[in-house]
This record gives C-alpha cells, structure tokens and sequence, in this order.
C-alpha cells in the first residue's frame, strides 16, 4: 500500500532558503532527501480501554546518509466527516507508534506525518482505525437478576465470546420491575446518523433509552419527550417494539415505534427533524378516534418501509406507509386464504416478523389467532411492505395434534420451515402445519424456559438458529443455542455446544447489537 503523501511548505521553504543562502547571480542545486512512508498496514480494529497499539513505519529515505534526528513525527487521528464536525488529536510524536487506546469508540482515520526540520518538507501516509467497545458486538439479554430487578448481561464478541454482567447497574436509573424488552435501533452506517442510534430498556415500570456503551441513562431519556402531537395521548408513553433494524444491525433512517399503551408512531427519515408527530393508531376517515394497536408491529424485516398494525378494539389489520400519518384498513375478498377484518371473538394470540421469504417477499410475517367461542386456533401468513399488505396463506390448526396449545407460554415462528414451536413447561412443541403434511413434534427440555427466539437479526446462521433461555436456582439464568435441521419430513433441534452461557439473568428477551459502540 503505497499512498505517500508529498507536502512542500512553500512559505517556510522560501523563508528557510532567504535565511541560508545568499543571491551571488549563480545557483548551487541540492537534492532533496525524500522520504517513502510505508508499513501501516490497511486497518485496525482494537477496543477501547483494553488494546495497544503498535505500529513500526517503513521509512526509506533517498539520502540515508544525512542525520534522521533532523526528522520529527506525529501521528494524527481523525474523526467526523469535514469542517466543523472534524476533529484531530495527536497520539504520538516518536517515529515507532505505542498508543493506549483510549480515544473513544468510533471510526477514525490515523495519519503519520514525517516532517524535515531543515527544509520544511512534510511527507504523509494514512491508515483506518476502528475503536469499540468490549460491549459493541454481540447479543444483549435483558432480564431479572437474582433480587428480581431488571438487568443486563451481553454475550459480547469484542474477539473472542465473553460474558458481561449486570450492565445496568448503578447506571442513574431507579431499578426497574418487569423486564419485557430490549430493542437497538441499528449501527449507523454514516457518521450524521450517530445521534439516531437509541438502546431502548423497555420493563413493567418504565421504558427507557439508554447510552449504547456505558449503560447509563437519565430520567429523561423517556420516548414522550420526543413526540409532539395535538391529539389526546397519554402522559407516558412506552416503547416495547420498534422497528428500524436491518439484517445485520444496520440503521434505517425510518422508525417505527410501538408502545405498550397501544399506540405506534412513525418517521419517514430521521434526517426531517427526528420527531414524531400524531399516532398512526388512527384513520384517515376519523383522525381523531384513537383505537387500541396490538404492540408489535408487522413488517418486512428484509426492508422496512411501512406496515401492517392490529387494532385490537375492532379485531382488525390496517397498514401504513413509512411516510403516511393514519392507517388504512385493509379490506376482504370473497376466497381469501383468512380475513383481515376477523368474525366476532376472534383475537390475536401471537405474531412475529420472519425472514420466510415465500412467495418472493423480503420476510413474511405471521400471527396465531384464536376463536374464544370454539377455541380453535389459526394462523395467518402475510406479507407486510409499504403500501402493500398481500396474504400469503392461511391455516386452521388441527386441535387433535396441537397438544397442549392453549396453555403455551412462549411461541417462536420458523423462517425456513412450516413450523410453530410453542413451549408447555419443560417441553418443547413444533407443530407442522403445511396443508396434508400436520403433524406434531416436541423434546423435552432441561428447565423451566424463560425465553425462546429465533435469530433473523444478526445475519449469521440462515435464521435457523433458535435460542433458549432457561432458569433454576442453581445455575441461575441459561442461554442455549439450537440448530434447526432443514429437512421437511423430520424435527431436528441440534444444540450447539460451543453456545451455552451459564450464570445470567433470567431473560425475557434478546437483542443482536453490532456497533462501533
């Protein structure tokens, strides 16, 4: 990598030439010594607090005959993107570079200026530089501690896997009851979208924002600061759901946000002002009439631009666009695969935002509803993007096969199979239900489950990796990872031996968190 950088300081070049020599009408031409400044390498990844780093320079000087004490050296780290917003600091003035790093997490650019003391000649080379934190990559458990307060604990994977507990202690916020859950809105994937990048602590008391690398929060950081509406809307108001996150972690300049008190906002772009404005839990025939949103929102994972909401004072779906201001209900055909307006006493049990990709979508989302007269139970699979709301396919669960489904307490929906897993105590159940293809599985597991998610967040495992979180008293909160087996004609669930955390919270929920932070 060669990028040598050649500056003459023309003024003090001039300057150090009228002080040297004197004008007799004839020239004495010099050589210059030029300097080649290599061997930086092409980037560096450490973490912050923790790493040191060492670089050794490859200078080659073209007269190696004159004094290297006539040389001074500094290295530069740069950050922001131009003008004002930049910054420099200098973390080194000796030629070999040994630096305790302690710059703060983020992306950066380190220069290695060589400068001739005599002649005023500057030569430069330049190399990436990647702070984080040990807490900026990995997955985020939140859940009760042994005192039943919430906390969390982070399988972190600064470079190798390592286990953090109890990141939210002592962090300024009272202690919190009732974990439910825990949501990062995305890495940003430009410098400007920095102050957009949000790790929501969401509990039975209160939902709260918190900073994505020390933790710590204020009694401020609550989501009703950031709403302004002229509509009645209640003095608190806490996120439980949000969507913005791509696979991966990167950031999505638009936001949707779910609360538990049934309502969800939306911002087309964050860059418009990063404020939200009058609910979408409301129709554009009546602004005013507020209903009841059930508190997920469905959407395309693969992209999300908009879209499905479920209104749970009138038992019906309506979707919204990323750039709309109400909700638009969605209306039935006669031989539809289900209804999006449902017959009397049918609710919502359950629903989730797959990575099935089923009739050529960017990820379907499902729901398991429920008849309260029959008790029987059906599941709906649609597909949710921007101004569309297409219905896939639609599904009466077998009443005979689906042990135990009515006294499930957690569900998960597979992305790469026709499979709804559900967990009765100690045991697991996976009930098939592809059309002439029902059947029901199930395996026991080791101890009462706490928690179970499928991973369509971090883009690693082609979303057949199912977590489990389990609780006793002994081994306090566990966290397994499972493998799917892909083939259709048979259950698989293989554990994966080198994921297994021991020692954590009892967790309600699980969040991918990839950031230089």
């Amino acid at each position: 990598m060669k990028r040598n950088i050649v500056f003459f300081l023309t003024s003090v070049f001039i300057c150090l030439s009228v002080a040297c020599y004197d004008d007799k009408g004839s020239y004495d031409y010099k050589d210059v010594n030029e300097v080649e400044v290599d061997g930086l390498g092409t980037s560096y990844n450490l973490i912050f607090k923790k790493d040191t780093l060492k670089i050794t320079p490859e200078l080659k000087f073209t007269q190696d005959s004159l004094s290297l004490d006539r040389y001074g050296y500094e290295w530069i780290v740069v950050s922001g993107i131009s003008g004002s917003e930049e910054t420099r600091e200098v973390i080194g003035t000796e030629r070999n570079l040994k630096y305790f790093v302690e710059l703060e997490p983020g992306t950066y650019t380190l220069y290695l200026k060589v400068r001739d003391k005599q002649t005023g000649l500057l030569w430069m080379n330049y190399t990436s530089l990647t702070v984080r934190t040990e807490v900026g990559l990995g997955w985020l458990l939140i859940g009760e501690d042994a005192e039943g307060y919430v906390n969390v604990d982070m399988i972190a994977m600064p470079n190798d896997t390592i286990v953090i507990n109890n990141l939210l202690s002592n962090n300024g916020l009272p202690r919190l009851k009732g974990p439910k859950s825990i949501m990062y809105t995305g890495s940003p994937y430009a410098s400007y979208l920095a102050p957009y990048e949000k790790l929501w602590i969401a509990t039975e008391d209160r939902s709260y924002y918190v900073n994505t690398s020390t933790f710590e929060g204020e009694l401020m950081n609550v989501f009703e600061t950031m709403v302004y509406s002229y509509l009645d809307i209640p003095e608190q108001l806490n996120p439980v759901h949000l969507l913005s996150q791509r696979t991966g972690g990167s950031m999505n300049t638009s936001r949707s946000v779910a609360c538990a008190e049934g309502f969800v906002f939306n911002i087309s772009s964050l860059l418009s002002g990063g404020d939200y404005a009058n609910p979408l839990n409301r129709t554009a025939d009546a602004p005013e009439k507020l209903f009841k949103a059930y508190p997920y929102i469905f959407a395309s994972l693969g992209y999300v631009s908009g879209g499905v909401l479920y209104d749970t004072d009138n038992g019906r779906f309506l979707r919204f666009t990323s750039s709309g201001s109400t909700s638009t209900a969605l209306l039935d055909n006669s031989g539809e695969a289900f209804p999006w307006i449902q017959p009397e006493g049918r609710t919502l049990v359950y629903g989730e935002n797959t990575m099935d990709t089923e009739g050529g979508s960017r990820g379907n989302s499902f729901t398991l509803m429920k008849d309260a007269g029959t008790g029987k139970y059906f599941i709906y699979k649609f597909y949710a993007y921007g101004s569309s709301a297409q219905k896939r396919a639609g599904y009466e669960v077998k009443s005979s096969l689906a042990t135990d489904i009515d006294k499930a307490e957690f569900y998960a929906f597979a992305s790469n199979r026709s499979l709804l897993l559900y967990v009765v105590g100690k045991t697991l159940y996976a009930y098939d239900y592809k059309v002439g293809y029902e059947k029901l599985y199930s395996m026991d597991l080791p101890d009462e489950v706490s928690m179970m998610k499928f991973d369509v967040k971090s883009g690693y495992g082609d979303y057949n990796d199912l977590y489990i979180a389990t609780y006793n008293s002994t081994t306090g909160g566990t966290l397994q990872k499972y493998v799917l087996g892909t083939d259709q004609n048979k259950f698989e669930l293989k554990p994966d031996e080198r994921c297994y955390w021991t020692g954590l919270v009892k967790v309600k929920d699980m969040e991918w968190k990839n950031s230089a932070q």
